[in-house]
């Protein structure tokens, strides 16, 4: 169902016709309520950012919700060279290089990993595949935060000046140079540079201005019967009306919450098919 659709529907089943900005609020005041509700494979979104040595603060994309995972990885850069069809690379600097760290820059050999390191002589699991004359970069392994509120992060690492590897992080507040959006807090303060990758909720794009969402492709049912539940309250329905079209929605978003908050985070290997007991 595209918005065109659903519009049609809306004005059909109400038996009334509104004005497209009415209708327009209508269907964001049910996306929203369907949002909240049921938290769906399709509101995640993945994004990476930089934490630099000795700052402890890192932004919020401009569309956060809330937090699905925040994870960092340390990561060097520095300029090698190396022969074609040698496992070696010679680096300008060998600072925060580690055994087991992969390895990527142009003829680094694919999947390539620090197997160890003596000075400046990095030995890598891979051949290169041409001859290295560029800047390469270290990547070590993920290390998820755990979530803690901003009192603990304070009290547990009360000193900025003194860094590590961060363990922890807490939505801080709104950014200094724009109150509408969030900040990250970690701690303790990073200690190296650090990649960050976020994996959180966002609203996506209404079928108002996307025309087609995944929402009004896969489960029209429960957008449908979300937007005649607004529409009725602005129409002040009569209350057997009202019920009707609530329990419809009822009954749809608890089709689409055993698909977002079950099916979608479980598989029939691990878990078992799903089974239905018989009266």
């Amino acid at each position: 169902m595209n918005y065109s659709q659903l519009v049609t529907a809306v004005t059909d089943y109400c038996e009334n016709t509104f004005p497209t900005t009415d209708m327009d609020t209508f269907i964001r005041q049910a996306e929203q309520r369907i949002y909240n509700t049921v938290q769906i494979a399709n509101l995640r979104k993945n994004v990476t950012g930089t934490l630099t040595t000795g700052n402890k603060y890192l932004s919020c994309p401009t569309d956060f919700l809330s937090t699905y995972s925040l994870a960092l990885y340390p990561y060097n850069t520095t300029t090698a060279t190396g022969v074609s069809g040698q496992r070696t690379i010679v680096v300008a600097s060998t600072t925060g290089i580690a055994k087991g760290q992969q390895v990527t820059g142009t003829n680094i050999g694919t999947n390539a990993l620090v197997r160890s390191i003596s000075g400046t002589t990095v030995t890598l699991t891979e051949v290169n595949t041409g001859t290295v004359n560029t800047t390469v970069t270290f990547q070590g392994d993920y290390l998820y935060l755990l979530n803690k509120d901003v009192n603990f992060i304070r009290e547990a690492y009360p000193l900025t000046a003194t860094t590590s590897e961060p363990r922890h992080y807490a939505i801080f507040g709104p950014q200094s140079a724009d109150v509408n959006e969030l900040t990250f807090i970690v701690g303790p303060t990073p200690s190296a540079a650090y990649k960050a990758e976020l994996h959180y909720y966002y609203y996506p794009d209404s079928i108002v201005t996307a025309t087609n969402t995944w929402l009004g492709d896969n489960f029209d049912s429960v957008l449908l019967y979300g937007t005649i539940c607004e529409a009725f309250v602005y129409m002040r329905q009569e209350a057997d009306m009202m019920k009707v079209a609530q329990d419809r929605y009822v009954q749809a978003i608890a089709l689409l919450k055993n698909l977002g908050d079950g099916k979608q985070r479980a598989d029939a290997y691990r878990d078992g098919q799903i089974r239905v007991p018989v009266a």
